[in-house]
């Protein structure tokens, strides 16, 4: 079976501006759809997976996917005539009644109709007769489940909303996700972090890692006392419930201002105008948010392994990129294996999709390995050539050939262990937000202001965010504590330093004692892998920073000749792209 599986409301972001001429950069992420992705599965095996924001350099857009859907058409050697189905992470049709608003919306933004239209308008034919709609959250669902490689697990989805839900539960046996449990989209804990983002000053649906990262500096104390009552676990239901007051969610578009205003009364300091100083009220009130999330999800979590029996716990929605709350969901007792989709926000919703419609179709979607999230496109020799010819001699660039030979790591080991910042391009681009070394800015993990150098010269971001570190999986235990369950090897859980790791490893640790670990096996990534073992020759650790390659405002690099004009944009040092050493004059 060949499936093609698509994310996104192309109409979506269009119809908010349209309809909201004050619509303030803040908000311009209150509407579904967004992070438009293609995927191509083939027997139930994922041959490519790509986000469009990568091809249009417009971040999280969720604009028709035409260039992701290309790229995995090429990757594939076929064509649209190939395609037997196409399937869509999200089914709206079967919620009408819901979205009976006085303006034509359903119509022009959820229903499955604009999707086939934009299809059609493409030059694709016979769309309607291939296109299968997914439920939202069977999406996540799937795309958490089959990848995971488990025979059984609990699944948890968890996001800002689906078509009608926040949270849903799956009992997954034997192939196939049943729904156990579900939550309204009033008692949304994604929803409930995404406006507190906003309150704090920062991009709603965007900015939820930034005040994950601002909460380590923070006390939670002085705020505890508002989350414990907004926010309640019913422990003989297994539900949350968020008790916002009556109309706090209405008003999306402007910013859900009776929501904000109700914040503001409850924390007794106003909502945060973008850019403000951060004073200890919002770093203790992120504080004070992040450990109840942390918390419940711990307890929802606990409930229903219980009640299901299972073990094995797989994870999808864009409230589990919450790095801190997948360390204390891997760290409960009882639990042997996790798995969180690299890609949980929507983007991930078209592998899902894929997966639900490709099973029902009867092929076997069970993976047997891990999850590979280099799905992205690669690029040869030749066109990192062409990409640097186009640089003339006083463009203030040079470069040499080295290839992937032992001189090309140890030339870049020995740069990081003479702390420069280098960018490192190799290989496929990884599905999902995190750089996992195929496309990553690295640096000494001690070196000298190794993060503030990072955050002002390199990335242009706020000088409070935090870096991971890349590990050998044989140095992690020397560094940091952790059962280096699956997630550690996508940077999707907080990791507690050891000493050793709180001296050698001092950039990369935050404010709270954690670090986002990535640990990096051979198997996963022999590049990178190898890359490590001669940053372990060159300092006696295989660790570096790992950070995207990409600057504030960018989404991760996919092209060489992006990622050279950023080289020479920024105060990187050096540029290892495809066997090539870049520098600057």
């Amino acid at each position: 079976m060949i499936v093609l599986g698509l994310s996104g409301l192309p109409n979506a972001q269009a119809h908010l501006r349209q309809t909201t001429p004050s619509l303030s950069a803040l908000d311009e992420r209150i509407c579904q759809g967004l992070d438009s992705s293609a995927c191509l599965l083939i027997d139930g095996r994922l041959v490519a997976a790509v986000a469009e924001e990568r091809f249009t350099g417009d971040k999280g857009t969720g604009a028709l996917p035409l260039n992701a859907i290309d790229h995995c058409l090429r990757e594939a050697g076929i064509t649209q005539s190939d395609i037997q189905a196409i399937a869509h992470g999200f089914d709206y049709d079967a919620y009408r009644r819901f979205f009976a608003r006085g303006d034509d919306y359903f119509d022009k933004v959820v229903s499955s109709s604009t999707l086939v239209s934009a299809l059609t308008k493409a030059g694709w034919s016979q769309v309607a007769e291939r296109f299968h709609p997914v439920e939202h959250h069977a999406a996540h669902a799937a795309s958490a489940f089959y990848p995971s490689g488990f025979s059984e697990a609990l699944c948890i989805v968890s996001d800002g909303m689906g078509e009608v839900d926040s949270l849903s539960i799956y009992d997954a046996r034997d192939g196939k996700l049943q729904r156990v449990h579900r939550q309204r989209i009033s008692d949304s804990l994604g929803l409930l972090y995404s406006i507190c983002t906003r309150f704090l000053g920062f991009v709603f649906n965007s900015d939820e890692y930034k005040v994950m990262g601002l909460a380590a500096y923070g006390d939670p104390a002085p705020y505890r006392s508002v989350f414990q009552e907004l926010c309640r676990f019913d422990s003989s239901s297994g539900q949350i419930s968020v008790r916002w007051p009556r109309d706090a969610l209405t008003r999306a578009e402007e910013g859900y201002p009776l929501a904000m205003a109700f914040l503001g009364e409850a924390a007794a300091f106003p909502a945060r105008v973008f850019d403000a100083r951060l004073d200890d009220c919002h770093r203790n009130f992120a504080a004070a948010l992040q450990e109840r999330l942390e918390g419940l999800l711990q307890d929802i979590a606990a409930y229903w392994l219980a009640k299901t029996s299972h073990r094995n716990l797989c994870l999808a929605g864009g409230t589990f990129l919450n790095c801190r709350a997948n360390e204390r969901l891997c760290n409960l007792p009882g639990v042997e294996n996790v798995f969180v989709q690299p890609a949980s926000s929507d983007d991930g919703t078209s592998v899902g999709a894929a997966l639900s419609v490709a099973a029902r179709m009867g092929d076997d979607c069970r993976w047997q390995r891990s999850f590979d999230p280099y799905t992205g496109p690669q690029y040869t020799q030749s066109d990192v050539q062409s990409a640097l010819d186009g640089f003339g001699t006083d463009s203030g660039v040079a470069w040499k050939w080295v290839g992937l030979t032992d001189e090309y790591f140890a030339s870049a080991a020995n740069d990081l262990a003479n702390d420069l910042i280098i960018a490192w391009f190799h290989g496929r681009m990884e599905f999902g937000p995190r750089a996992l070394g195929n496309r990553s800015i690295l640096g000494l993990p001690g070196g000298d202001r190794i993060k503030e150098r990072i955050n002002s010269v390199v990335k242009f971001r706020e000088d409070f965010r935090p870096f991971a570190p890349a590990v050998l999986e044989q140095d992690c235990d020397a560094l940091f504590h952790s059962r280096r369950l699956a997630p550690t090897r996508y940077m999707l859980a907080t990791a507690r330093a050891t000493e050793l790791g709180r001296s050698v490893a001092s950039g990369v640790v935050h404010a709270d004692g954690s670090a986002r670990i990535q640990v990096v096996t051979e198997d996963m990534n022999p590049t990178f892998h190898r890359l490590l073992t001669s940053i372990k020759a060159a300092t006696g650790h295989g660790c570096t920073v790992n950070t995207s390659f990409n600057v504030r405002g960018q989404p991760l690099i996919m092209k060489p000749l992006t990622a050279i004009e950023t080289f020479l944009k920024t105060g990187l040092d050096r540029l290892y792209i495809e066997g090539y050493v870049v520098w600057k004059l």
